[in-house]
């Protein structure tokens, strides 16, 4: 019984995760930053999944909430700490990167006036993606949240030079 209650958990989840608030689907066009609210059910999702597969079996279903609690949140903390502006902010980051092949930092004072530091890796090959793809990771560092390490993101070059989300 309470096995079936997960699995209906974690189904609700990933078809909720599925819905958009937007038009574009997920590869057209947006990263994964952009979809913080959707990266954060899948993980509250696949956090229940390993929650209720560890542990004593009569401990199952709190197991699964404890899991779908921890990486639920951790993965929505980066989602609250970054205004939609910060978030568009960071995504231009990222181009800037790939299209200098450089590493990219930057500095701004939050909404709420904190200062904000933003460090993106240098493209690497995104392995599996082909020839024409770059993947590329940021850490947002915020003194009162600390080092928060975004979604790492793989953009293809397309025909006409331009990067896209893969």
């Amino acid at each position: 019984m309470r096995m079936n209650f997960v699995c209906a958990a974690l189904a609700a989840a990933l078809v909720v995760s599925g819905c958009q608030t937007a038009g574009a689907g997920y590869g057209a066009g947006r990263t994964q930053l952009s979809q913080c609210t959707r990266n954060a059910l899948i993980g509250a999702g696949v956090g229940a999944l390993v929650g209720a597969t560890q542990g004593p079996r009569e401990n199952r279903v709190e197991n699964a909430a404890l899991g779908a609690a921890v990486i639920g949140a951790g993965t929505y903390g980066v989602c609250r700490i970054l205004s939609a502006r910060e978030q568009q902010r960071v995504e231009n980051a990222y181009y800037q990167s790939l299209n200098s092949g450089q590493p990219v930092n930057d500095s701004w004072q939050s909404d709420q006036g904190a200062p904000r530091n933003l460090s993106v890796s240098a493209p690497q090959p995104a392995q599996g993606y082909g020839s024409e793809c770059r993947r590329v990771s940021a850490t947002v560092t915020d003194p009162q949240y600390g080092n928060q390490q975004l979604p790492p993101e793989t953009f293809c070059r397309t025909p006409s030079g331009q990067w896209t989300p893969a």
